[in-house]
């Protein structure tokens, strides 16, 4: 397999899910994408799910084309349920990112109706242009456009309405946290 140029700098430069500078990348770049054009992000508990997604081009493969399926392989299903657990290992790594970024002035934290649930404002419109002045994260990028081309207004989801989109809905027995 040749890799291109961005993919072995990404490589060296980040070890994969476990390194915050990546976290906060994949952070940025879910805001971005996902974002309404008011550049707000609903309910952030959904952000270490997509992070997992985006990252893994195979799971948006199985995502798509098994869009309208709950009958999945088992290989596929043991994906999906790998991305959902792996979510799931990041969530305080995520926080804790937000909360930075939050102190730095580059996102904003909004309160929701829920305790553990806010929304997320992108307040510093240049920083997070900076941060995309790189194809670095091209295939991520493509992913989420992949992403939204066939599963609208994710957004407008919330926590539970992810977890049966994506996981749910394709015949995995996950728990929402």
């Amino acid at each position: 397999m040749i890799m291109k140029d961005d993919e072995k700098l990404k490589r060296i430069s980040f070890m994969s899910g476990e390194d915050f500078y990546f976290l906060t990348y994949l952070i940025l770049i879910c805001l971005k994408g996902f974002c309404n054009k008011s550049m707000i992000f609903n309910d952030h508990r959904k952000l270490t799910y997509l992070m997992q997604i985006i990252t893994n081009s195979s799971a948006v493969g199985v995502l798509i084309e098994n869009f309208n399926s709950s009958n999945l392989k088992p290989l596929d299903k043991e994906l999906l349920f790998d991305v959902y657990v792996k979510g799931s290992l990041h969530q305080r790594d995520v926080y804790k990112i937000l909360r930075s970024l939050e102190l730095k002035g580059i996102i904003s934290v909004m309160l929701t109706d829920k305790i553990d649930c806010f929304n997320i404002k992108i307040t510093d419109l240049e920083t997070t242009r900076a941060f995309f002045d790189t194809s670095i994260f091209a295939k991520e990028i493509n992913n989420i456009e992949i992403i939204k081309s066939h599963f609208k207004r994710v957004n407008t989801l919330g926590l539970e309405g992810l977890i049966s989109k994506f996981f749910d809905n394709y015949g995995l027995k996950v728990w929402a946290s």
